[in-house]
């Protein structure tokens, strides 16, 4: 490399020498001084990579040679045995053991700095793992290697779940599911009374109107006499017992912690049911009923009677208007109700009940 310099730096003074150099020769000339700056550079670069690369050679050999020492100490230190042999008296030693042992104990009283260089250069094997390390290693491995089990197989069967005309598989347990309580702490903590039983009442499975099921387990629950104290966590607790098939799941399903009065649990039970509600009734429904021509007078007003009492506040003057007008015109009780009118829906079931 030094010598391409040399030689391109020959070049260059052989046409600085000659005035009468072209346009190219100079072009020429710039890119060979950018050449020769950029060799230099490379060149000192080199050299300094060689120097770099010599001080970590010579540190690695010193690591190798200082734990080439410190194995070569941990091979030829032994533990001294035992110095009675089973064929000789308690006092009794073997020849050619108690000379190397008082070769050693010579040798390291001439030469005690050795001893104390292999000493200092040891370090105890703090690297050695006990039990309690290894078994806490296995458990917090079995722990990660579970937990990433779990969400493989929660992945798994979620996509499963997406394929049409597949069965949903078995869910798992959670172990700790029994200990989380939809209840808050001031309702979850309250004891049930030994002697308290609920009343009956018809089990809901989510196809019936929701606030008639609410409407009959608050009636049932204030027929029974409960402290007033614990009132309220006895009424969230027993609801539950009225709950079969979709409802009931949708019950055990709801978060931890959710049910903190019989207002909210209510109000969450009718809005999750609330396709299940009948729709409320008014009193121009009833302008829809009519007795066909056949239907004997008894039936009428019968079937109108139970239109009407599942109008939550009904009209009375609508009420006789729509009892009137659905009537058969050529009947006598028609007649009857067109020349002498009713204020009242006693009236008229009175005069209704007489034409039987």
């Amino acid at each position: 490399m030094q010598s391409q310099i040399t030689e391109m730096n020959r070049t260059r003074e052989a046409t600085e020498e000659n005035p009468n150099l072209s346009s190219e020769v100079q072009s020429l000339k710039e890119k060979l001084d950018e050449h020769s700056k950029q060799l230099e550079q490379s060149a000192e670069k080199l050299s300094q990579l060689q120097s770099e690369n010599t001080v970590l050679r010579d540190q690695n050999q010193a690591h190798s040679m200082a734990g080439n020492k410190k194995r070569r100490f941990n091979t030829q230190v032994r533990p001294m045995g035992n110095l009675n042999t089973p064929n000789s008296g308690e006092g009794a030693t073997d020849p050619a053991l108690g000379s190397g042992v008082a070769r050693a104990t010579r040798e390291g009283a001439e030469n005690p700095q050795v001893h104390n260089l292999e000493e200092s250069d040891s370090e105890p094997e703090s690297d050695k793992e006990t039990p309690e390390k290894i078994s806490a290693t296995k458990s917090s491995m079995n722990a990660y290697l579970e937990k990433m089990f779990s969400k493989r197989f929660d992945a798994i069967q979620s996509m499963v779940e997406r394929l049409p005309g597949v069965a949903p598989p078995i869910r798992r347990s959670n172990p700790d599911s029994y200990a989380d309580t939809p209840f808050v702490e001031g309702i979850a903590s309250v004891e049930m009374p030994r002697k308290f039983s609920f009343p009956n009442i018809k089990m809901y499975d989510g196809t019936g109107d929701p606030d008639d099921h609410i409407a009959q387990y608050k009636q049932r629950m204030l027929a029974v006499a409960l402290p007033k104290e614990s009132r309220e966590a006895i009424m969230c607790k027993g609801f539950g017992s009225t709950l079969i098939g979709p409802a009931l799941k949708c019950d055990i399903n709801l978060p931890t912690r959710s049910k903190s009065c019989f207002a909210s649990l209510s109000d969450k039970f009718v809005a999750q049911f609330a396709s299940s509600r009948s729709l409320e009734k008014t009193s121009d429904g009833l302008y829809e009923i009519f007795q066909h021509r056949v239907e004997p007078l008894r039936d009428y007003i019968v079937r109108f009677n139970q239109e009407k009492v599942a109008v939550p506040e009904c009209s009375i003057p609508t009420a006789i208007s729509s009892f009137k007008r659905g009537l058969l015109p050529n009947g006598g009780l028609y007649k009857e109700l067109t020349m002498y009118p009713c204020k009242t829906m006693e009236d008229v079931l009175s005069r209704a009940w007489a034409q039987l």
